[in-house]
């Protein structure tokens, strides 16, 4: 696989997942500061609720003490809840007895406050305390959270309020403060106040209870808004990814066909190339290669014609071997032309071929041809490939046929064939100590019809080579060779 099929195969939806889990991370981050922020909404919404319902007592309770105080406190029937009151007893006028003979008492605005707060507590559960760092009640001190208000008050206060963990549950306490106003000297004068100072001030601790159960309703609702909300962003993520993974895989397919096809066109244009080459040579063998015989048989046909009657059958019959063997030579090239053509359309049967036993049976057949030349054939143990048998049967003919032919004029025929490693690739070669080759000249070496100049005095028609590099591309290999001219050569092919 290229680098270009590689990017398109596996980066892509790499970083689309990558994409799509960091949306969905995201969908979800969003979500989760929404719910959390609508959760501090909800509770600030309580406790908001709290304050507002402790400040209308408040002033309700303030606005009952100023018409008490406005009115020079009221008169109540005595009876078992509303008893004199013993922090009056200084007044003359606490206690009267109507012209009926039925018995009131005086209730300043102190009194009735603590009155009302009774009554809102058993009605309501909404606690209220009158407190001052100096009562006149013993029972109006205040508690450690109300000091620290009135405390605060001094400190120019006006309001201060929290959530408080009472006896019976959750409070919401707020505290406003008491000034003295020129009604309440009637009952505090003897503690020394003046007009305007702040005497104490107003508790009021309202439940929160009833608020955090409607909180946690809104919340337990919104929650479940928000969860299908998620929901259906998550599944709108991935079924988005999945449709635009599945449009990439789409286009990656059609662009794995546009390189595959690019590359088929440009092995066939190569194709084309060497075969214009091989077209180019092929003509240049065919006008001369072809017309040399020819042209031989031809001139001596001539001369047989006029040839004296005197001599006519001894020469005729020299000049017929040489017709023959002209013929002969013209058949020869025509099935080496016929035979390399075929190479490039026979199908590959492939199958585990032997090259060591193809090479040593190739090698008795050439040493019978010339018993008396010495020579050594060194051939590898282990060589099994996967190809097809005939073709390479074919590419151990011309190496070693090769190999055989160029090493005819050594006093001792070495040839060896073997397999090593190149570039991390195993690697079959043929190697002789023959002529040899220009080494710069290696890159024509397997072109058709290409003889060299150290060869001309060798048989040969410049075809074999060229029929091995196609045996080899076809099997999906390459094929190499290195040389120098009188120090034999060495041909490399892989499969």
């Amino acid at each position: 696989m290229s680098d270009d099929q590689r990017k398109i195969g596996i980066t892509q939806p790499r970083q689309l997942r990558y994409y799509e889990w960091s949306l969905a991370t995201g969908w979800t981050m969003v979500i989760a500061v929404l719910l959390a922020i609508n959760f501090y909404h909800e509770k600030s919404q309580a406790l908001e609720t709290a304050r507002t319902q402790a400040r209308s007592n408040y002033q309700r309770d303030v606005i009952y003490r100023h018409w008490n105080a406005e009115n020079a406190a009221v008169y109540v029937p005595i009876t078992k809840d509303t008893q004199p009151n013993p922090y009056l007893a200084d007044l003359p006028e606490r206690d009267v007895i109507t012209t009926q003979g039925k018995k009131l008492t005086l209730i300043n605005p102190s009194y009735m406050t603590r009155l009302v707060f009774e009554m809102a507590a058993q009605s309501y559960g909404v606690k209220g305390h009158l407190t001052s760092l100096n009562p006149i009640r013993p029972k109006n001190l205040p508690d450690v959270w109300e000091t620290a208000a009135l405390k605060a008050f001094s400190g120019g206060s006006q309001e201060v309020s929290s959530v408080e963990k009472m006896v019976d549950g959750s409070y919401l306490r707020l505290m406003k403060p008491l000034k003295t106003d020129k009604d309440c000297l009637k009952c505090h004068r003897k503690q020394g106040y003046q007009v305007g100072e702040i005497r104490g001030g107003l508790s009021v601790a309202v439940p929160m209870e009833p608020l955090w159960v409607i909180a946690r309703q809104n919340n337990i609702l919104n929650s479940a808004s928000f969860i299908v909300l998620w929901s259906i962003g998550l599944t709108s993520i991935f079924v988005g990814a999945t449709r635009l993974r599945r449009t990439i895989r789409e286009r990656d397919v059609a662009e794995r066909e546009i390189i595959d096809l690019n590359q088929v066109l440009l092995t066939r244009a190569k194709e084309l190339e060497a075969a214009n080459r091989e077209l180019d040579a092929f003509c240049s063998t065919v006008s001369h290669d072809l017309r040399a015989p020819l042209v031989s048989i031809v001139g001596f046909c001539q001369r047989i014609l006029k040839t004296p009657a005197d001599n006519h059958l001894d020469t005729c019959e020299r000049y017929t071997g040489i017709i023959l063997e002209s013929a002969h030579k013209m058949e020869k090239l025509i099935t080496t032309l016929l035979k390399f053509a075929r190479i490039t359309r026979d199908e590959l049967t492939r199958t585990s071929v032997d090259l060591h036993g193809i090479a040593d049976e190739i090698s008795k057949e050439i040493e019978m041809n010339e018993p008396r030349r010495r020579a050594i054939f060194t051939i590898a143990a282990d060589m099994t490939v996967n190809g097809d048998e005939a073709l390479l049967r074919v590419v151990m003919q011309n190496l070693l046929g090769n190999a055989w032919k160029y090493t005819s004029k050594c006093a001792e025929t070495l040839i060896e064939v073997g397999v090593t490693e190149r570039d991390g690739k195993t690697v079959y070669f043929v190697r002789d100590n023959g002529i040899g080759f220009d080494n710069s000249q290696s890159e024509k070496m397997f072109e058709a019809f290409q003889r060299f100049a150290n060869a001309d005095e060798f048989e040969g028609t410049g075809i074999g080579l060229a029929t091995v590099k196609r045996i080899i591309t076809r099997h999906g290999g390459q094929i190499a060779c290195d040389g120098e001219v009188g120090k034999g050569a060495t041909f490399y092919f892989s499969l």
